[in-house]
């Protein structure tokens, strides 16, 4: 085959794989209810479609970039607002999923925690942001 054919081929089967990838991500977060939660949590349940859209054009966004390895220049500044906005979905996302499967108060009981539970995920939560920061301003991995 040519290279034409074969370059073809290759978006081709890539945005298609992007795309499954892209519904699974946006199944499982609409399963888990983290769009309704949000919508509900901020009394704008009458834009749950436009937040559904707008997840669906983010997933499928970041799996372009992924897919196809864009750059972007834009220096500390863009990874901190990117990485602001990457914890919140992230964060969202943790805790839409430790309430519908009970994590905390299973983890509590199990480990025989009485008191202090805001700090237990307070320390969650400054563990991943600093991890965030560590990665993408420092540029850990590279």
């Amino acid at each position: 085959m040519s290279d034409w054919v074969l370059t073809i081929l290759y978006y081709a089967v890539g945005i298609s794989f992007g795309a499954a990838v892209a519904a699974g991500l946006f199944a499982f977060i609409t399963t888990v209810g983290v769009v309704t939660r949000l919508a509900a949590g901020t009394k704008t349940a009458k834009y749950v479609m436009l937040y559904e859209t707008i997840a669906i054009i983010g997933v499928t966004t970041a799996n372009a970039i992924d897919l196809f390895q864009w750059q972007f220049a834009g220096g500390v500044m863009f990874r901190s607002v990117c990485g602001l906005f990457f914890g919140v979905f992230v964060g969202c996302l943790a805790a839409a999923l430790a309430e519908v499967v009970n994590v905390f108060p299973v983890m509590a009981r199990r480990i025989k925690l009485t008191v202090g539970m805001a700090y237990l995920v307070l320390a969650f939560a400054l563990g991943k942001g600093f991890g965030a920061w560590y990665h993408l301003i420092l540029g850990a991995g590279k």
